[in-house]
């Protein structure tokens, strides 16, 4: 696997799920032309999710290997986010 094809496959995988996920809030809550638009970004959330499994052989990778490192990745980023917040407040509880 090449860096900069794990690079390409996550940065598709997060805007389509992005795009699809907005895109069904707008259509749902919005109203008018806004509705109209978010019917327009979850299509092209499909689009770009579907594009990534296209584009899965050319860029060198498994898109189920990128899922899951991704995953892994955003939870120990969370995880580790949550214990420097839960340090920086104990120290400014204790001063």
């Amino acid at each position: 696997m090449t860096t900069w094809g794990i690079f390409v496959a996550m940065m598709l995988l997060v805007m389509g799920l992005v795009l699809l996920i907005l895109g069904i809030f707008a259509a749902y809550f919005g109203s008018g032309k806004v509705r109209t638009f978010g019917g327009v970004l979850a299509v092209l959330g499909i689009i770009v999710g579907f594009l990534t499994y296209l584009l899965r052989v050319p860029l060198g990778i498994q898109v189920t290997s990128v899922i899951y490192n991704g995953l892994l990745y955003l939870v120990s980023a969370i995880v580790g986010a949550v214990i420097a917040l839960l340090i920086f407040l104990a120290v400014l509880l204790k001063s």
